[in-house]
């Protein structure tokens, strides 16, 4: 990174010297010249923010194309590496005859690849999303659901239908009984004396 310093120490000595009757005002001039000088020290001393800023203003008053090339190199130093090669093609625009225009657009394929390397560094820093884990395969969601306890109506329903119920399974064994004892009572007293056979049978000894 360089500035331009002879042309524009020159462009704005001249300016503050003998342009006023063409810019029309000596203060302005003057405020140029200074704030020049100002971004000059500022640079010199590492301080990029405050050296673009100087020259920003005093460009703003004088117009002098090659506050654009020490504009650039500000922005380098401030690490704005595009918006360096944007001034770098301001410059070019405004001084297309410049002698160091092939060296001039080297520099600005430089910074456009710097500014891609640095949107890559930025890039690969930044955190990664928290990922979040699929649904479920079936795409049902198991959910756990409560029954609230019975009313006391509830419970007073329930215990007159078990009653309900035990009566008519007594009922039913009592019938039984009768209806067995009934078939047992008519059948003829021999037929229940009838032995049964005792032995091998079919022969199996």
């Amino acid at each position: 990174m360089k500035l331009i310093t002879a042309a524009v120490t020159l462009s704005l000595a001249a300016l503050a010297l003998g342009g006023s009757t063409a810019h029309g005002d000596t203060a302005r001039d003057e405020r140029a010249r200074q704030q020049y000088q100002v971004g000059r020290d500022a640079y010199n001393a590492g301080d990029f923010q405050k050296a673009y800023d100087s020259f920003m203003e005093s460009f703003t008053l004088s117009h002098e194309p090659a506050l654009l090339y020490n504009l650039a190199s500000a922005l380098q130093g401030l690490r704005r590496p595009h918006d360096a090669a944007e001034a770098l093609r301001s410059y070019l625009r405004l001084k297309p005859d410049d002698p160091d225009r092939p060296q001039i657009e080297q520099r600005i394929r430089t910074l456009e690849e710097e500014q891609r390397l640095l949107d890559l560094e930025r890039r690969e820093s930044e955190p990664k999303p928290a990922v979040t884990p699929p649904p479920p395969a079936n795409g049902v969601t198991t959910a756990l659901t409560t029954s609230a306890p019975p009313s006391g109506a509830e419970r007073t329903h329930a215990r007159k239908r078990t009653a309900l119920i035990v009566g008519l399974t007594a009922g039913a064994v009592v019938v039984a009984g009768v209806a067995i004892g009934l078939a047992f009572g008519l059948q003829p007293h021999e037929a229940a004396l009838t032995p049964s056979p005792i032995g091998p049978i079919n022969a199996t000894r």
